[in-house]
């Protein structure tokens, strides 16, 4: 099954987003889930936030294909549609090479920052620049219980053993 990853996510985004923050499938979180919960909020309570949704699993041309703009997000304020190709973020290219840098910059989002995205719309590149909002509280609150949901399977797994 698809991951969506809002982004900022996204990230995530990006890309820290995606893996540290609202949980890849391909990793287990390691902490306790009292001590897990805590750090999310936290974490997320002062993180900058796109407003967008793409599939972390489907590179399109060398990017990933924007699924979802979210209303009123900064993503939207900015220009960003639905079908844009994101490609490079702060001049940074978009691949798994640049995996570390990605999520290293990410993890430094704070809302009211600018970040530019390079986009790919309808065949020509484009750079779209957007100011960082505050993270909306449904949207901390989805992914805080989307990561619950993974240490829930992780502890019925054990269990089962």
């Amino acid at each position: 099954m698809a991951r969506r990853s809002p982004l900022a996510v996204a990230v995530a985004a990006f890309f820290a987003v995606a893996a540290a923050v609202a949980g890849d499938s391909s990793m287990k979180c390691t902490m306790p889930l009292k001590e897990c919960l805590d750090r999310m909020s936290e974490s997320l309570k002062t993180t900058g936030w796109v407003g967008i949704e793409f599939d972390n699993t489907c590179v399109v041309n060398g990017g990933y294909r924007v699924e979802k703009v979210i209303d009123g997000s900064p993503a939207q304020h900015s220009g960003l549609q639905p079908g844009d190709v994101l490609y490079a973020l702060n001049g940074v290219p978009i691949a798994q090479e640049n995996k570390e840098a990605l999520a290293k910059a990410r993890k430094e989002w704070k809302p009211g920052q600018s970040v530019t995205y390079t986009i790919r719309r309808e065949g020509v590149d484009r750079e779209i620049k957007l100011t960082l909002a505050p993270m909306p509280a449904d949207v901390m609150a989805r992914w805080i219980g989307e990561h619950m949901k993974m240490h829930a399977a992780a502890e019925r797994a054990a269990a089962a053993k």
